[in-house]
């Protein structure tokens, strides 16, 4: 079959498969042909990660490092190369795996949706430079502003062992959804049906863990098996797919297919280090950063710009009394945010819808 090579004058390419075998070479460019979209080719990570993929295919053979942050990474090989497949989809940023060829009408028609503009929505992970500095509470009113202003929307709970976003929100028990419901999905989810099925306070609705003690699945790190297929389905079902991130393991796995990362970043020396850190890790996605207060050690909203090298001044999120209090008590959905909270959260919003 006609393969397309990599050239410097290329340009973002919407798929790049990384390495893999002849075969697995022509099973993925009938696919592509059958999803509309012609494949890139490259010999190795680096040079698939240079054309900023929309979809990046990796071949077993590759080795681990360098993907963080991609939006989107699958492991592909055949039948015979099954256990190092998994075991490369293990060491990348990768909760997807497609195992050639009975897997190549499931890769046809993921890329025919995620590649469709008219059926994709955005999502967008948030997340903390360190733990406890309020980053639900921060994505749960950025979500509630987004579906406040139109905007069909989703608040994705990524924290699999914090006990369930659903109480912290107050509505633990409303019917619908959790994640351990999902656990056995294999293959795609009806975008309609999830939308269907999940609780929702209002126009924003919420998928979360359970709130119960023993009723967390997960695997490696604690990302669920069905991670990928159901942020496909919410891409398909809702225009903003909010993702609370957490700092656990499990985050590694859902900000791969973030389009757009929010990194709150308390005002502390410490907080300011690592969130450099966490910029240099993810710097193939879009991030808005955020300072969150109090300030502390003049560490103020143009100066953290300046030693993040980021535009100043931050957004700057002040300390709100009571937030964490209200989180604590299951009161979220019921707690007055102040005007100048209020302020910050349109401003953010804003930014992130006009990335889009």
């Amino acid at each position: 079959m006609t393969q397309q090579t990599w050239t410097m004058e290329a340009r973002r390419q919407p798929v790049v498969l990384a390495g893999g075998s002849q075969r697995v070479r022509d099973l993925v460019a009938r696919a592509c042909a059958s999803a509309g979209v012609a494949p890139v080719f490259v010999p190795g990570l680096d040079e698939g990660l240079a054309l900023n993929p929309v979809v990046l295919l990796v071949g077993p053979e590759q080795a681990a490092g360098g993907t963080t942050g991609q939006r989107d990474v699958i492991v592909v090989g055949m039948t015979e190369d099954e256990n190092s497949v998994w075991g490369t989809a293990a060491n990348l940023a990768s909760s997807r795996v497609v195992i050639l060829p009975q897997g190549a009408g499931w890769l046809a028609e993921y890329l025919g949706r995620r590649l469709g503009s008219a059926t994709s929505g955005s999502v967008v992970g948030f997340l903390g430079a360190a733990g406890g500095c309020g980053v639900s509470t921060f994505a749960y009113w950025c979500a509630r502003q987004i579906a406040g202003a139109g905007k069909s929307t989703v608040l994705v709970d990524g924290h699999p062992l914090n006990g369930g976003l659903d109480l912290a929100l107050g509505i633990e028990d409303r019917p619908g959804v959790r994640w351990h419901d999902l656990s056995d999905i294999r293959g795609t989810l009806n975008p309609e049906q999830l939308a269907s099925a999940l609780p929702s306070d209002g126009r924003l609705s919420v998928l979360s863990h359970a709130a119960r003690a023993g009723t967390v699945g997960g695997g490696p790190g604690g990302a669920m098996p069905s991670s990928g297929a159901v942020v496909d389905a919410a891409r398909g079902a809702f225009d903003v797919t909010v993702i609370d991130l957490g700092n656990g393991p499990a985050a590694r796995f859902l900000g791969a297919v973030c389009d757009h990362v929010v990194l709150l970043v308390p005002s502390r020396p410490r907080s300011v280090a690592a969130a450099g850190g966490v910029l240099r890790a993810r710097n193939s996605v879009p991030m808005t950063v955020v300072l969150r207060g109090p300030v502390q050690e003049g560490l103020d909203a143009w100066l953290v710009a300046d030693l993040m090298g980021r535009p100043g001044p931050l957004p700057f999120l002040p300390f709100v009394r009571g937030a964490r209090q209200a989180e604590a008590a299951g009161r979220m959905v019921s707690f007055v945010v102040p005007r100048s909270v209020r302020k910050v959260v349109r401003s953010v919003t804003s930014a992130i819808e006009l990335l889009e």
